[in-house]
Order: structure tokens, then C-alpha cells, then sequence
């Protein structure tokens, strides 16, 4: 049996209790102590934020002067979440819409390397948080309806076309006044006396 007093036992597990709480607190005091003079890794979101490596899946982005709706896009997306639609004038475009709905989409970048235009990107941003689904469904579009540019190149596509038509017909009628007067001058041709031989002078 132990000879010692519960008094004696319960002081040394006291003191042993204390030394070991004392421990604890001096091994975490000290890994703290080792991080307390570094600088922060943390960052006050959204006013600052870490960088993004450069091939990180984030919102798409779309250069929309680039895009010649060829639907490449669109047909490689594995879950349908790419829809666009755009009236072709020639060969300028009116656009009318270009959604990505983020609700379905898995970031698998497939529909960035079909484009044979390179016009559809992953950017770096990620923030989508909204209370409202709907709000998920992001158009793309920079502008609706057609570029300015665009607008100015039709109009020039457009001038250049009537002016060729109307050279077109002018040549037609040029074309059309020769040949009736060609056969005017043939008519009058056949029409005049056929030209006889010597009419003076009798015997000698």
C-alpha cells in the first residue's frame, strides 16, 4: 500500500497539473511567438485580395469583336450551358445575346479551345454569391445590337455594293446603245443604192 497521505498525493498531482497546463500554454505561446513578427498572410477581402495565377477558371469574359458566332463554343459545352443568338447582316453581326448559366457550369474550360477566333476566356474572377439564381445566368455581351464599327463597315459594304450595280447597269446600257447602233448603221447599209460603173463618156 502506499505509505502516503491522500494530502501529499493530491498536492503532487496539483503541482503536477499545474506544470503541465504551465507546458501547454509555453509550447503554444511559442509557436504563436513564431508567427507573431511575420507579416500577415490574411488580406481584408474584398478591398484587398491575394493574386490569381494566371490559368485559374474563373467568369468568363468575351472579346465580342473577336466573336463571329460560329456556335463552337456552344457545341463543345458538355452540359448545354452556352447560349447565343445574333442576326448576321453580311458579314457583320447584331447581337442579341451570349449566356453562360453559371448555375450548371463546372469550369472545364472545354469551350475555350474550339473557338477558332480565340474570343472566349476564363478570367480570374470568382465571386458569385447573389440571393437570386436567376442573377446566375450572366450575359456576356460588352454592348447589344451592333458595334459602331460594324455599323460604319456596313454602310461603306453597303455604298461599295450600289456603286458596282450602278456601274454594273451603266455598262449594260452603254453595251445595249452600241449594238442598237450597230445595227442602225447595218440598215442603213442594205438600205442605200448599190454603186454602179462609169455613167459618162459615150462613143468616140
Amino acid at each position: 500500500m502506499d505509505s502516503r497521505s491522500p494530502t501529499m498525493v493530491s498536492a503532487k498531482q496539483y503541482i503536477g497539473n499545474v506544470w503541465n497546463a504551465l507546458h501547454s500554454t509555453l509550447v503554444g505561446m511559442r509557436i504563436t511567438g513564431k508567427y507573431f513578427l511575420q507579416k500577415p498572410i490574411t488580406v481584408q477581402y474584398p478591398d484587398q485580395r491575394l493574386p490569381i495565377p494566371d490559368r485559374y477558371r474563373g467568369i468568363h469574359y468575351l472579346e465580342q469583336e473577336k466573336c463571329i458566332n460560329c456556335l463552337a463554343c456552344a457545341r463543345a459545352c458538355p452540359i448545354d450551358c452556352i447560349e447565343m443568338d445574333a442576326i448576321r447582316h453580311g458579314k457583320e453581326l447584331e447581337w442579341v445575346s451570349f449566356t453562360l448559366d453559371y448555375q450548371k457550369c463546372m469550369f472545364c474550360e472545354l469551350c475555350v479551345y474550339p473557338c477558332p477566333k480565340d474570343c472566349i476566356h476564363m478570367g480570374t474572377e470568382f465571386a458569385l454569391v447573389t440571393e437570386d439564381r436567376s442573377e446566375l445566368n450572366h450575359d456576356l455581351l460588352s454592348f447589344k445590337g451592333m458595334a459602331p464599327d460594324a455599323r460604319v463597315r456596313m454602310k461603306e459594304a453597303e455604298v461599295k455594293k450600289a456603286a458596282k450595280a450602278a456601274a454594273k447597269e451603266a455598262a449594260a446600257a452603254q453595251k445595249a446603245e452600241e449594238a442598237t447602233a450597230e445595227e442602225g448603221g447595218a440598215e442603213q447599209d442594205d438600205a442605200s443604192p448599190e454603186s454602179g460603173g462609169d455613167t459618162g463618156g459615150g462613143e468616140a
